[in-house]
């Protein structure tokens, strides 16, 4: 089964907190955390959602500990490759044509994406 990172926007604030850190984070303090942030989360609250995040390979956990697995960086490219293959078919072009409405593109943005392919096509 194909695993979806898409995450919803409780996930993704507690990953904004993770992301901030570069050690470990003992669960009850990322809890506190969110309180301090106005979540009056319970504590199975956060263990639900840490679980998912876990499922979804966007976070370790060990015992009482828990850290980002991925960047927010690395996250957002698996989502847009995921929007890319499940929308578009995997195929840029696809892409690109739905992104302009199949209308002409301003010499600045062809000008980024002249760059961005001569940059993929050197890789």
């Amino acid at each position: 089964m194909k695993v979806s990172h898409k995450i919803t926007g409780s996930e993704r604030e507690v990953m904004e907190v993770l992301w901030g850190r570069t050690e470990p984070m003992q669960t009850r303090e990322l809890l506190e955390v969110m309180r301090e942030k106005g979540k009056k989360w319970k504590r199975q609250t956060l263990n639900t959602l840490l679980f998912r995040l876990e499922d979804k390979g966007i976070v370790n956990r060990k015992r009482a500990y828990v850290q980002a697995a991925l960047s927010e960086e690395e996250l957002l490219q698996l989502q847009t490759q995921e929007i890319l293959d499940d929308f578009y078919g995997g195929k840029y072009g696809n892409f690109f044509a739905a992104l302009t409405g199949n209308k002409g593109i301003d010499s600045e943005s062809e000008a980024l994406l002249d760059s961005l392919m001569n940059k993929l096509k050197k890789k």
